[in-house]
């Protein structure tokens, strides 16, 4: 046999060889992860070592000390009883993950989770029937922004991030999806979701409830894979408008919508992107394969540029929103907003530049989905900003190098998601839509005893089995 025909053959059963092992191996999440998208094989996976475990304790510490016995619920921020429906689904996700990390047993967990589910199955809703932006954690009573008994509206950002948290307590505890679903079918999606997938938030403005569209691009995207989750269409939230902006000479896409007419300033953040490669590895549910490749590369976008700044700049970056001790409370650091790269802005939109900071979120999202020089000098700097005793602090003012010294729930909450994801050996979940055979779809099936309240339409089981 001629020498080149032997090499082929010797090569071609290497080739069997490895790829019999690999299949031999689809029962390690990790692999399955990699074959299937090995697109992004540049995560950090595998069992944490002692001092991420660390990390993770320190984490779960902020939801020890302020949960709240009666509900279930945990404080926004330390010590303050409010919290959004943003920061339940971010209590959800944290809880999955400190049982899976081994930081409590399954009788802790199912007691918190067990409060945690009385809670959201009878909390109140507005007339709208759709749950208020803020709830008071003690009493579960609907509050405004001084946390005083308040009607303010929704939004469908903090429901998705619900949604989206409820699905993935599902994946890995599928003994409690009955209570899980039976959340939503008290609610009525009429208003927040039309047809074609737009969300809409709701405000009241002098007694008067006023409606409009909701999101942006990156929360937009991530949004609709929360509804999509659950079969709602989320098409046109799939598909916002785009326009680029050149930073350090890279292209980033940014929602084209002129924030004069919409309400909300046009931005890049951290923050969307890096859930979605946490939580589902940017395969939206209900996307097509065009749609996917653009947010992975949206993704990719925001990564690098804040790596090309610090190789060009040497300014360590992470940016996400953070909230701080002092006026204005919260603020939005960006990668740009508003016409301007590296834009620091309060939530009435004031440059406050002073206050731009390495985000601890941010670095913990970029950290676990990027193993790179960069990530690693990020959290080489970023390890040490906690208190062991109260958890993480927000993140490190980049002009002076001090601690923003704040401690929040989402943050906290990015910590444990993150290394979830690594020691989960990739997204945390992996299949699509709701199946069929839930208690949530089979309350859907029967078009005569489904709730009447805008929910997906969907075939018969039979229909859906076939």
């Amino acid at each position: 046999m001629p020498k080149t025909v032997t090499r082929v053959v010797i090569l071609l059963l290497v080739l069997l060889a490895a790829a019999g092992w690999l299949l031999a191996r689809q029962d390690a999440a990790g692999w399955r992860w990699l074959v299937n998208g090995g697109w992004h094989t540049t995560a950090r996976m595998g069992k944490l070592n002692t001092e991420e475990q660390r990390w993770a304790t320190i984490a779960w510490r902020y939801f020890e000390n302020n949960s709240q016995a009666g509900s279930g619920l945990v404080n926004g921020e330390d010590k303050r009883p409010v919290a959004s429906l943003w920061q339940m689904g971010d209590v959800l996700i944290a809880l999955t993950a400190a049982r899976q990390l081994n930081l409590i047993d399954d009788a802790a967990f199912d007691q918190r989770l067990t409060l945690l589910l009385g809670t959201l199955n009878q909390m109140p809703l507005t007339p709208a029937k759709l749950p208020n932006l803020l709830y008071n954690t003690q009493t579960v009573k609907m509050v405004g922004y001084g946390n005083t008994p308040q009607v303010i509206g929704w939004s469908s950002r903090d429901i998705a991030r619900l949604l989206m948290a409820l699905r993935i307590v599902a994946a890995f505890h599928p003994e409690y999806s009955e209570y899980l679903e039976r959340t939503l079918l008290r609610w009525d999606f009429c208003r927040l979701v039309d047809d074609k997938g737009q969300l809409y938030s709701g405000q009241m403005q002098d007694k008067k409830l006023i409606t409009r569209a909701e999101g942006r691009l990156g929360d937009s995207e991530y949004s609709a894979a929360g509804f999509g989750l659950w079969g709602f269409a989320n098409q046109q939230s799939l598909r916002p408008p785009a326009q680029h902006v050149i930073i350090n000479g890279l292209a980033l896409d940014i929602d084209a919508r002129d924030p004069r007419t919409t309400w909300t300033p046009s931005a890049i953040t951290t923050t969307p992107y890096a859930l979605s490669g946490i939580e589902y590895g940017w395969e939206l549910p209900g996307a097509d394969r065009d749609v996917i490749n653009l947010l992975r590369q949206r993704a990719s976008n925001v990564y690098r540029v804040q790596e090309m700044r610090w190789e060009k700049e040497k300014i360590l970056t992470a940016r996400s929103d953070f909230s701080i001790s002092a006026p204005p409370w919260h603020v939005n650091d960006t990668i740009f907003a508003n016409g301007y790269a590296w834009n620091t802005l309060s939530d009435e939109g004031k440059w406050v530049p002073r206050l731009a900071q390495v985000s601890t979120r941010a670095v913990f999202g970029l950290w676990t989905l990027w193993d790179t020089p960069f990530t690693d000098a990020l959290m080489k700097m970023t390890r040490l900003q906690n208190d062991p005793a109260r958890g993480w602090f927000e993140g490190r003012v980049e002009a002076t190098g001090s601690y923003n010294r704040a401690i929040t729930l989402s943050t906290n909450a990015m910590v444990l998601e993150a290394l979830f994801f690594k020691s989960n050996m990739g997204p945390l979940l992996r299949h699509g839509e709701i199946s069929a055979q839930s208690y949530f779809r089979r309350q859907l099936d029967d078009p005569f005893t489904a709730p009447q309240r805008c929910f997906p339409v969907v075939a018969s089981t039979a229909d859906a089995a076939d």
